[in-house]
């Protein structure tokens, strides 16, 4: 029975069909308590009087329902009104996959991006115990914002072939797009809309599991590449016959410039026997990414990737042509030189960073020098991003190098041809010489690695983790420390036998400033304490290089042994370090090659400006400030101000009335954020006070007073907001499964911190709007972090706000004060969204503002949109090139 417009079932208002077909009709409708658009299946009235089904049903649906993933379609509800059983699931704007393959073929990079996210999907679903059943293009929805969503998750069973009868087993299929369910393929009158797709073991009536999943998601890849189903007939039986006994006609007969890796995996998915198939979506999606990152280069034939790699080599040379360095390139071809290094003398030179670049902080890690000492990777961010860069010490030529976004702690191969490096989520490797980047592991939040000349390369995979090992051409992870609970081995580094190395375990609880230094076996022996409280290390001329107290140390090392042996000695001071990655910012080659960067503290001053970006008057002082923020009546600015000559943070207060400040906490942490409450009279405070230990606190914004813990953590937590009715504290916190979460504290209720937002992204910088109703974010789910808004407490919508990236640090992700806009800096911009309906969250295009961020270190509004809170730098930029030194031993010896 159709439903009409303004039929309600249950808080659910119809608004218009959208289809329908033999598994049940779907519909436009709004949700009257939550103001916002859903979209409703209703059950046939032929399977709804089935008490056995109604009871499947109900219990498979509430097992969907826990499926939390940013490309799989949200079942919200399930209901039964007046005889109608009906599910309730996320509208989604957009088109089918089968409607888009009808329209105008998908390109190269959009089969492979749709294939990773569609894999994606199926790996959270499998690892939850849900096989899809009814995986097609008809069940795959391509949102207007670029999204894949995954329809019909798990509710569509097996249909009986052949007769045209439904299979005892058979449940309600939930797929919410205004696709026709119809097919091409039709016998007595009965629709059959997934033979095409199904695995020989479901058409043979056996038991379907992960791998009949992958068998349909290989059809469907085929389909994505050729234009063509894979296996076709005119009938049912024929169609069945083709699954069973044929293979479809190779893709590179249709399409011949498709990556012979690609359609290698196609033929993988697509075997006969399910034993023959990937076994897990997940090995799917590693294999699908490591084609994407080889591009069309991926077993391509050698002409064509010679020719490539030629007009790479062109735009690479073109982009750098005319950068000369801040020492001349003659000098630093000097520096490798026969006669410098024949007369063993130290002989030192500086590199800035390439033009519109800046090098990035040490929190990503340290330049690395190669073991020859002629190449130097770095990490160096424009407005477009961070990446990896690469100079050839002699000609002085630098590149980035495409695919190494985001990347973080690189290292070299031992022949120095290869570069290591992590970043979303994988441990990933580049030949300097030119090919595709590869995938060799996961490492959800690497920590650091290392790699020996028999291909083994041990690294850290996570925030709190053991050291692993993995064989050079990748694999599966083999654990090879073993760290006890809550502690962290990170920062491995091979000493010259290639079996022995040195890394730092530190214990998050502990209040130390800094881990100690053990040595370890690929044997497996107990480590070895070499000496408390250092940083990560090198090893050249036969000393060992660490940092205590802010200084470089070098330390005569006996490599067998395995100890210290002479006196430590400083050699430089002030170098850049970040005390929660224990990383310092200095590498050395064997060859005698020592580079370095100091810490640059660059003073700001409060400014207020209008919105074109003008200044109209400065509040308090320079100095080393971070997060500007207001009370909620905005007579009072609060910032995270470092003490003199250090980078430990504590919260200071103005009073913007008297322009008088006064510090609120003593923390004297490497990290600490804070909330106004509602009244503007106490701060939560969150401080990281040691390791990567967080406590959470409320104390009085003056300072006086007891503070009352909420919460004491062992892990770094960071807080981000307090909602304005008072009742919830926003944060978010570090987990080695799934990376940053945000976390909410009900003050009126357990006071818990609890789980609001958590998956395989990074979820961050949580912010609330005025109103209480919607929850803005920062994510990488899509690869790289976009601003997101979503409903609070839930359920809801969920939208993508931003769609040029943001910086996950340096957001500013902000609301006006009435909700009226969101804020956040993209692309050296401050950047402004209209939300045209803050009760149901209708939000505009956003838009730039005139002023630019390249000077500004953060930002907030204030209680008008006319004007900002801007932290400017206070004078030149000061600057802080990476020093370069030539047989730097030779001044130790003097």
């Amino acid at each position: 029975m159709a439903l009409t417009s303004g039929t309600k079932l249950g808080p659910y208002e119809i608004v218009t069909p959208l289809g329908a077909g033999g598994m049940g009709e779907v519909y436009r409708a709004r949700d009257t308590r939550l103001d916002r658009e859903v979209a409703i299946k209703v059950l046939p009235s032929h399977l709804s009087e089935n008490p056995e089904f109604r009871n499947r049903f109900e219990r498979e649906a509430k097992t969907i329902s826990g499926l939390q993933h940013p490309n799989i379609c949200v079942l919200y509800d399930v209901g039964r009104q007046d005889g109608v059983d009906f599910l309730v699931m996320e509208y989604l704007e957009g088109e089918t996959l089968a409607t888009r393959l009808a329209r105008k073929p998908l390109t190269p990079e959009e089969i492979l991006r749709i294939g990773i996210e569609v894999a994606d999907a199926l790996d959270k679903a499998h690892r939850s115990g849900i096989v899809h059943r009814d995986l097609k293009p008809g069940n795959v929805m391509l949102t207007k914002g670029g999204t894949t969503k995954l329809l019909d998750f798990g509710l569509a069973k097996v249909q009986s072939f052949g007769s045209g009868t439904q299979s005892a087993a058979l449940a309600f299929s939930a797929v919410a797009t205004v696709a026709s369910i119809a097919s091409p393929v039709t016998v007595a009158g009965t629709v059959v809309g997934t033979m095409q797709y199904m695995s020989p073991e479901q058409i043979q009536g056996n038991e379907a599991d992960a791998r009949s999943d992958i068998f349909a998601f290989g059809a469907m890849l085929y389909e994505m590449l050729t234009g063509k189903r894979a296996f076709q007939g005119k009938s049912q039986l024929s169609v069945a016959s083709a699954v069973l006994e044929k293979d479809p006609d190779p893709i590179s007969a249709v399409q011949p410039l498709t990556p012979p890796a690609l359609e290698h995996l196609v033929r993988i998915c697509l075997a006969k026997e399910p034993d023959q198939r990937f076994q897990n979506a997940h090995d799917l999606k590693l294999q699908l990414q490591w084609i994407t990152a080889g591009g069309s280069q991926v077993g391509a034939p050698a002409v064509v990737v010679s020719k490539r790699k030629s007009q790479q080599k062109i735009l690479a040379a073109a982009m750098v042509a005319g950068w000369v360095a801040a020492m001349a390139v003659a000098v630093l071809a000097l520096l490798l030189s026969s006669e410098v290094r024949q007369a063993q003398r130290p002989v030192a030179a500086e590199i800035n960073p390439p033009p519109g670049a800046d090098f990035t902080d040490t929190v990503r890690g340290p330049a690395a020098i190669s073991p020859d000492g002629r190449k130097l990777a770095f990490t160096a961010g424009d407005p477009k991003g961070s990446r990896l860069w690469m100079r050839d010490m002699a000609s002085g030529r630098t590149e980035g190098l495409e695919g190494t976004e985001e990347a973080i702690f690189p290292f070299w191969s031992p022949d120095s041809h290869a570069l290591a490096f992590f970043s979303s989520g994988k441990l990933r490797k580049v030949s300097v010489d030119g090919g595709p980047i590869q995938i060799l592991c996961d490492a959800p939040e690497g920590r650091g690695g290392s790699w020996n000349a028999k291909g083994t390369i041990i690294f850290t995979p996570n925030i709190t983790e053991s050291l692993y090992r993995v064989s050079e051409g990748g694999g599966t992870p083999e654990k090879l420390t073993q760290a006890k609970p809550g502690w962290t081995h990170r920062n491995p580094y091979f000493l010259p036998d290639g079996e022995h190395f040195l890394f730092i375990a530190r214990e998050p609880a502990s209040t130390a400033t800094a881990g100690s230094l053990y040595a370890g076996s690929l044997k497996g022996q107990e480590p070895k304490l070499v000496l408390e409280r250092a940083s990560n290390v090198q090893y050249s001329g036969g000393f060992l290089l660490y940092l205590k107290d802010a200084n470089l140390i070098a330390q005569p090392f006996d490599a067998s042994g395995l100890k210290l042996t002479g006196n430590p000695i400083p050699i430089a001071e002030k170098v850049d370090y970040w005390n929660a990655r224990d990383a310092a910012y200095f590498s050395a080659s064997p060859t005698g090659v020592l580079l370095y960067r100091k810490r640059v503290q660059t003073p700001m001053q409060p400014t207020w400006v209008d919105r074109e970006g003008r200044e109209m008057g400065k509040v308090g002082e320079p100095g080393i400030y971070l997060d500007p923020r207001f009370s909620p009546d905005g007579s009072k600015l609060a910032l995270a101000r470092a003490g003199k000559d250090s980078l430990r943070f504590d919260v200071w207060i103005t009073d913007l009335q008297h322009n008088s400040s006064s510090r609120a906490t003593f923390a004297d942490s490497p990290q600490v954020s804070y909330a106004f409450s509602p009244d503007g009279k106490a701060l939560a405070v969150c401080a990281n006070v040691g390791g990567a230990r967080g406590e959470l606190w409320t104390q009085s914004v003056s300072g006086s007073g007891a503070q009352e813990t909420i919460a004491d953590v062992p892990t770094w937590m960071i807080l981000d907001d307090w909602s304005r009715d008072g009742r919830y504290l926003f944060g978010d916190l570090q987990e080695n499964k799934t990376r940053e979460d945000i976390f909410f504290v009900d003050l009126k209720g357990d006071r818990k911190l609890t789980k609001f937002l958590q998956g395989p992204a990074s979820e961050l910088s949580a912010r609330l709007s005025p109103n209480g109703k919607w929850l803005a974010y920062v994510s990488d789910e899509s690869g790289r972090y976009e601003v997101y808004v979503t409903a609070f407490p839930g359920p809801g919508g969920k939208w993508q706000v931003s769609s040029g990236g943001v910086d996950r640090v340096s957001s500013g992700l902000s609301w006006s004060s009435d909700g009226k806009e969101l804020y956040f800096s993209s692309a050296d911009k401050i950047m402004a969204a209209p939300i045209q309906n803050t009760e149901s969250f209708q939000f505009g295009t956003p838009q730039p503002l005139p002023m630019r961020t390249a000077d500004l270190f953060g930002f907030a509004p204030g209680l008008t949109p006319a004007r900002f809170l801007v932290l400017r730098r206070a004078g030149p930029p000061e600057p802080s090139p990476i020093r370069i030194v030539l047989n730097w031993t030779e001044a130790l010896k003097k």
